[in-house]
Formats: C-alpha cells, sequence, structure tokens
C-alpha cells in the first residue's frame, strides 16, 4: 500500500511514517514548507489547506489517505485560537475532498484522527463508541464536525475510519512533555482531590492501530486509549516516579482555580482540557484482534 499523510510532520505523524517505511511502504506527506528534502520512501507535497491549494500529484498510486491535519488545542482558546482550531481541522479534509472529487485517484480508504473530547465529562460512565450523549462542550462541537467532514467522504465511495484519539503519551513531544515541565516546578495543583479520569495511550500503540485498521481495512468509529485508564493523581505520579521530578500535591477549591479562566472568558478551556474527566473504553478494537503493548503506566518505557 501507499499512503498519503496530512499532519505527517506532527508528532503521531512522525510515528506512523517511521511504522510504514519499517513495513516497506512509500509515503506521500502534505506540506506547508515548500523546501524539504525528500528520501527513496517518502515523497513531500506543498498544500495550504487554508486557501485550498494542493498538489495534485501527493495522490499519485496512493491507496490510503491518514488525516491527522489541525492546529494544537494546547493553547488558551481566546476566539482566534478557537476559529483555528476548528477551521484548521474542517480546511483540511475539504481541500483533500475536492481533490478527490475532481481527479482520478486509487484511494480506497480514509483513516481520521479524531478526539476522545467529543465526549462529556463523567465520573462513573465508560463512554463506547455507540454511546449515547450530548454536545455540550466547545470541543465536542469541534469534533462532532470534524467527524462529520471525514464521514463525507463516503460519498465518494471511500471506506471511513475514526480513531478518537485519548492523551498521547510520548518521550518525545505531548501531554507527557507538558506533565514534565509542570512538574520541574515541584508543586502540582489538583482539583477536585486529582480523581478525573484520563484516557491515554502509548504513541507507539497509536500508531500501530493506525495500520493495524490500514492493513485490515476496517471502518467505523474507534477509541484510540488503552484499556487502562487512570486517574490524573495516578498520571501525575508516574511522571513524578518516572522521571525523578519529585512534587508536592494540594487541591485548590474550584472556585479558586476557575477563577482566571472566567475573568478571561476561557471557561470551556478549563472544563474540556485542565478537568477534563473521561473514562473511554477500547474494547471495540481489541474484540478486532488489537494487541496493546502498553496496556498500563507501568508497561511504559
Amino acid at each position: 500500500m501507499k499512503f498519503l499523510i496530512s499532519g505527517g510532520t506532527g508528532l503521531i505523524g512522525r510515528q506512523i511514517t517511521k511504522l510504514l517505511i519499517n513495513n516497506g511502504h512509500q509515503i506521500n506527506i502534505l506540506s506547508r514548507k515548500s523546501k524539504i528534502s525528500k528520501t527513496l520512501n517518502i515523497k513531500y507535497y506543498l498544500w495550504d489547506p487554508k486557501s485550498k491549494k494542493i498538489d495534485e500529484r501527493c495522490l499519485d498510486d496512493v491507496e490510503v489517505i491518514i488525516n491527522l491535519a489541525g492546529s494544537s488545542v494546547f493553547s488558551l482558546w481566546i476566539p482566534s485560537v478557537k476559529r483555528k482550531i476548528i477551521n484548521s481541522r474542517l480546511n483540511s479534509l475539504s481541500t483533500i475532498y475536492e481533490l478527490l472529487n475532481n481527479k482520478k485517484h486509487k484511494v480506497k480508504h480514509l483513516i481520521s484522527a479524531s478526539a476522545i473530547g467529543i465526549y462529556p465529562n463523567h465520573q462513573t460512565i465508560s463512554y463506547f463508541e455507540s454511546s449515547d450523549f450530548k454536545i455540550k462542550s466547545y470541543l465536542a462541537d469541534v469534533v462532532q464536525k470534524w467527524e462529520s467532514k471525514a464521514n463525507d467522504f463516503k460519498k465518494l465511495k471511500l471506506k471511513v475510519s475514526i480513531l478518537r484519539i485519548g492523551l498521547v503519551l510520548s518521550k518525545n513531544g505531548g501531554i507527557l512533555e507538558k506533565l514534565i515541565q509542570f512538574n520541574k516546578l515541584r508543586i502540582v495543583n489538583t482539583i477536585d482531590g486529582g480523581n478525573q479520569w484520563q484516557s491515554w495511550i502509548n504513541i507507539d500503540d497509536l500508531a500501530n492501530m493506525f495500520y493495524f485498521i490500514a492493513k485490515n481495512k476496517y471502518e467505523g468509529i474507534f477509541n484510540a486509549v488503552s484499556p487502562n485508564p487512570v486517574s490524573f493523581n495516578k498520571l501525575q505520579d508516574f511522571v513524578s516516579n518516572r522521571y525523578k521530578k519529585p512534587f508536592i500535591k494540594f487541591n485548590l477549591s474550584k472556585y479558586l482555580f476557575t477563577l482566571p479562566f472566567k475573568i478571561l472568558n476561557i471557561l470551556d478551556f478549563y472544563y474540556d482540557m485542565i478537568a477534563s474527566n473521561k473514562k473511554v473504553s477500547s474494547n471495540k478494537i481489541q474484540k478486532l484482534g488489537f494487541k496493546f503493548v502498553y496496556k498500563s503506566l507501568e508497561n511504559l518505557k
């Protein structure tokens, strides 16, 4: 199989690219940078989703598209950032869709990133792909529209797979790097006792899951999380013990913690990101035969 990856130069994209290359596949990567060196198995093609520009040669002999494109959500959600978060995701998929709709191609399968942010916060409910829930937040609304845009590719007779990704743990960046940075302060605040559920996945397992779905041509929505979610307290303890960064933990009242977010009018950032509390199940992908290498935090490198 030959792959086209959007967002291929990001943290997840680099890991998937490495895996595909190791398995003998050729890859085309969409990039907004005009000068990137190519290798024997990797070619880069220029695109600009904001202006809907894309090098149509990127589709040459491609059978599977992996869509990872989208602006980072790890910044304060002022109005301009919110617009960038949603527009970057929808414009990326729209640009690829229009190219497929207007050019002969061999593409059979779209595998698109999504997020567990679509699920509401809850302490006792476990979320499955088939769970019934209401869209209650800004992030959930973004994810719903993102998934809807991906599902439009079914109109082009493509198989569509959507991975709702949890907290990605990688020693090379992402949420783990941010937790380590916070722990360097030696003081960590918890909210409501630090019992919020954190549904995570190791980046190696995540890359393997994308490849597993591509190889087996599975369609539908899949939760990309490990089988064992943990509390925020346990995640912080893991970071402290693994990276030798001891810290003092204290519990700040929700009122005091949310006060600056209220002042900045970005309370949705607090509820969706800081106070995120989602226990998400990976049973569906496991029943199809996917094997996690890192089922618990203790298994991590």
